[in-house]
């Protein structure tokens, strides 16, 4: 086995930020993170090829609980990390087979995750660019309105209402934008765990 030196996550992503990247930026994405739609196991993973095995773990009762304890993120990761020493203390000669198992489900579930994750950020994205639309069609209609009409009221009281949230909605933004990068950041720590108890193939 070519045991790889994985590429850090935060490397890649200063790869893709060129000027190639920049000309082609996504619309709907408001982080400064570089939006990289879906993760490869190869830029994290030092063992075996995991295409095709990632729904083997269901099949291996003592695998199955130690991929959902690791998907739980209210479960510290070192606490994963403790439990997967303990785990790869138990195994045997399939030891490298379990433990590529247990890396594939822990990396599925948690790519599925980011990835719902990074379609919630482009949602709300959408939403902040409907909110500015409404809010410049609105600021074109008071120039037509009397100042001192009804509407021309209603109109500054809706403008100001709908800044109001953006101003909300932009402080939370840089949280909303950290998930994402918390996610990779369990997934790279995990996967270095787990590598770091893959017994070498004999030549």
């Amino acid at each position: 086995m070519d045991h790889r030196t994985p590429l850090p996550l935060l490397g890649l992503l200063v790869l893709l930020s060129g000027p190639a990247w920049a000309a082609e930026r996504n619309p709907d994405w408001p982080c400064v993170q570089i939006l990289v739609p879906t993760l490869e196991a190869g830029q994290i993973w030092a063992g075996d090829p995991i295409a095709g095995k990632e729904g083997a773990w269901r099949d291996l009762p003592a695998v199955a609980p130690l991929v959902r304890m690791a998907l739980d993120r209210s479960v510290e990761v070192e606490t994963v990390e403790a439990e997967i020493e303990r785990f790869a203390g138990t195994l045997g000669a399939d030891r490298n087979a379990v433990l590529t198992a247990l890396f594939a489900g822990i990396f599925e579930g948690i790519n599925r995750e980011r990835g719902e994750t990074l379609a919630a950020i482009q949602r709300y994205a959408r939403q902040q660019r409907g909110m500015l639309d409404r809010v410049a069609g609105d600021l074109a209609r008071l120039e037509t309105l009397p100042p001192q009409s009804p509407e021309a009221g209603e109109v500054r009281e809706r403008i100001a209402w709908t800044r109001r949230i953006l101003d909300d909605r932009r402080r939370y933004q840089t949280a909303v934008c950290e998930q994402p990068v918390q996610l990779e950041q369990r997934l790279g720590r995990l996967a270095r765990a787990i590598a770091a108890h893959l017994a070498p193939h004999q030549e």
